[in-house]
């Protein structure tokens, strides 16, 4: 008897490789053979609930070189899961998640997810960190692990980025397909909603900076905490102060204004990196003083929160 067979009963089903090219996007598909802090999904294939989530997939590789894309989100659900786990003020903002990609143990990229108000709700924020596996990383018996990592926040973005930020965060799919021609590593190419980006891990050269005005963050949901609150009179009132602060957000004026500085942290270790900043007409231009080795966190050197920024 094989280690670990005595584990099984009779319900269980053999998990079934997927071939390429795959499209995950249920958590039901018989392919998935380990969650690690991640509950599964129906329309999507899971939701994170700790520091980190991590989902195992057995594909059945050529051992080619392949090409991994893996979708995130972070919609209103998400921010209730982190709100009941943190305990933040009822009256705190949403602030945008920072989150590193990790796969077959090895850091792939990151994004920035951060959602604006509307007038009727909050619009969900969703990334896609696309990346190569070398030749021999996933062969015809392999495993891939595609994992959402938490990031330390720099000590200059210190209360501008949330703590535990991988919280509540959903895999919205993952697939594989096979290498044409090597690619760097890519991110979002939209706008983050925020004042923060990341340059994905080989980049270099010059990155153009352009920036957009945008609603301020919404409130965070906050479920009731005591039996006081979880009554119906209370909960009416919590309802309709929530409704009334997401519509005064969503009224203030959008004073996007100039950049007034560019930083630039490590995404993984936190640890500063250089980056130069020039002012041209159709923009800002970015520079690192060398070519990313990871993903690099950028962000502004003041607060602004009602500028949304996006890498071209």
């Amino acid at each position: 008897m094989s280690v670990g067979s005595w584990f099984r009963t009779d319900f269980d089903e053999p998990s079934v490789p997927a071939a390429l090219p795959l499209n995950l996007t249920s958590g039901s598909n018989p392919a998935i053979t380990i969650l690690d802090q991640v509950v599964r999904g129906n329309g999507i294939v899971g939701r994170v609930t700790g520091d980190y989530g991590a989902v195992a997939v057995k594909v059945h590789g050529t051992g080619a070189p392949a090409r991994v894309s893996v979708a995130i989100g972070l919609d209103e659900l998400a921010t209730r899961w982190w709100a009941d786990r943190l305990r933040p003020s009822r009256f705190a903002p949403e602030l945008p998640r920072a989150v590193a990609v990790r796969a077959q143990g090895r850091i792939r990229g990151g994004a920035v997810l951060a959602r604006r108000q509307g007038w009727r709700g909050a619009a969900s924020a969703n990334a896609t960190v696309s990346f190569d596996l070398e030749a021999g990383e996933l062969d015809a018996d392999g495993m891939l692990i595609v994992e959402i990592a938490e990031t330390p926040v720099p000590d200059w973005a210190s209360g501008r980025l949330s703590a535990r930020a991988p919280i509540g965060l959903r895999f919205n799919g993952i697939t594989v397909r096979d290498r044409t021609e090597p690619a760097a590593a890519a991110g979002p190419d939209g706008y983050s909603g925020c004042d923060f980006t990341v340059v994905q891990p080989g980049s270099s050269g010059t990155h153009r900076l352009v920036t957009v005005g945008v609603p301020a963050a919404p409130p965070l949901p906050i479920t009731p905490r005591n039996r006081l609150t979880r009554q119906k009179p209370a909960r009416a009132v919590f309802k309709m102060t929530r409704a009334a602060r997401r519509v005064a957000v969503r009224a203030m004026p959008q004073r996007a204004g100039e950049v007034v500085g560019v930083l630039a942290a490590d995404l993984v270790t936190g640890e500063p990196v250089a980056v130069t900043v020039d002012r041209e007409a159709d923009g800002l231009a970015v520079r690192l003083a060398e070519p990313a080795a990871g993903p690099v966190l950028l962000g502004s050197a003041e607060p602004q929160p009602t500028l949304s920024w996006r890498l071209t």
